[in-house]
Parts: C-alpha cells; structure tokens; sequence
C-alpha cells in the first residue's frame, strides 16, 4: 500500500509540473506580445476612431430663410456677365443695352430659389477638381449697385443638383423650376461678349473702334467717374 502511495502521489506531482511549465509558458509569450506592442506607431496600437462630420450648412446660417424670391424696385440700368474659362476669371463685362437688361429681368424677377444643403459637401470635392466653367449674371443700378447677382455652374446639373443659384454666404440656392431660358440667354451673352471684348484678344478687341454691345469694367461709368480700371485690361 505505501509503494502504490508513494507512485501515485508522484504521478499528481510530474502532472503539477507539466502545467506550470505550460502555464509559464504562456506567460512568456503575452508578456513578448506586450514589449513588441510597446515599440509599435502609434498609429498601429491606438484604437481606429472614424470622424464624425457634419454639413457647413447645418452648422452655420441657421437664420437665412429656405427659400428667397428675386425681387427688386429699382430700375436696373447695366446687365453684367462673368465666364470662366472665355473670360479672364474674376473680369465682367457689362451692357446697357435696354433690351437685353429687360429679358434679364423678365427670367429672373419673381424666381424662387431654394436653399440647398449639399453645397457645402459639392464645394469640398469641386476644389479638388481642376478646372471646370463657372458663369454669373446680375443686374445693376446707374451707380453699380447690384440688384440681383445669379451664378451658374454645370456640375451641379450634371452631379449633384440644379446648376443656376444665388450664393449668400457659406448658403446656396438653386432656382426651382425650367432652368432652360435664363442658361440659353446667359450663354448667347457669354458668347457675344467673348467675341466683342476677347477676340482676337482682350486688347485688340479694346482698341478696334468697332461698336460693341458688351463693356469693360472701365467703361462703365461708374468706374469712369471714379477712375477704377476694375480687370478690364488684360
């Protein structure tokens, strides 16, 4: 009885051993795991937190309106359009001629535009692109005095929305409703005012003496008065 005593309690004791060299074992290799986490980036180690963003617009401009109508009582006496890429961008050119200041404001008087949240969002990709064709239109005073001031740019229409809208601020508002008529007569006075002040370039166009409908800046009289060349010169 003591013989078989002695080997069983042996027999429990080469077990005990076994499992603490198992156990150690273990051991050793989540503390390397720990020293190895320890000389990893940063980066690597810290958790993966995505951002949370926001819309600009939700974030800013919570009093402007949802929707704003073109109106104005003055009688506006220039018509002004802008274009890039055929017109030096930042330049306008301007005319009083009656009767196309009369269709401007026959197409803009009365619309309403609606406020637009994805602007924010299209902006920040469209600063990525290179290039692209943006174009303005606005009515003035006799003073320059702007009355109404409406931009266009083809990648809303052509991505993310309606492509003719009013910017007040970081809030844009596309114009509701058939665009059509108001972008056909932007582009003819695109088109004209290129070839009357561009061709064969800016300078020449200047001093042809020829009789043009479209104006540089500084030949506007508000701009004469005050001696202002504003970009006509290019």
């Amino acid at each position: 009885m003591a013989k078989v005593c002695i080997v069983g309690c042996f027999a429990v004791s080469r077990f005990a051993r076994i499992g603490l060299i198992v156990l150690a074992l273990a051991i050793a290799v989540v503390g390397a795991g720990a020293v190895g986490m320890a000389f990893l980036p940063a980066a690597v180690t810290e958790p993966v937190v995505k951002p949370v963003t926001q819309s600009v617009e939700l974030l800013t401009g919570d009093d402007k309106p949802e929707t704003i109508t073109v109106d104005f009582d003055e009688q506006p006496a220039a018509l002004g359009i802008s274009n890039y890429p055929l017109i030096q961008l930042g330049a306008m050119r301007y005319t009083t001629d009656s009767s196309l200041i009369d269709r401007a404001s026959e197409l803009l008087k009365g619309k309403t535009f609606k406020r637009w949240y994805g602007y924010a969002s299209y902006r920040a990709k469209a600063n990525d692109m290179v290039g692209g064709c943006r174009s303005s239109i606005e009515l003035d005073t006799a003073n320059g005095t702007k009355l109404c001031d409406v931009s266009y740019d083809p990648g809303y229409e052509g991505n993310e929305g309606p492509g003719i809208y009013i910017l007040d601020g970081d809030v844009a508002y596309v114009m509701e409703g058939n665009q059509t008529e108001l972008n056909d007569f932007m582009g003819q006075c695109i088109q004209d005012a290129y070839e009357q002040t561009c061709l064969p370039d800016p300078q020449a166009a200047r001093d042809s003496g020829s009789a043009r409908t479209w104006l540089f800046e500084d030949e506007m009289s508000w701009n004469a008065e005050s001696g202002s060349t504003g970009s006509a010169k290019e």
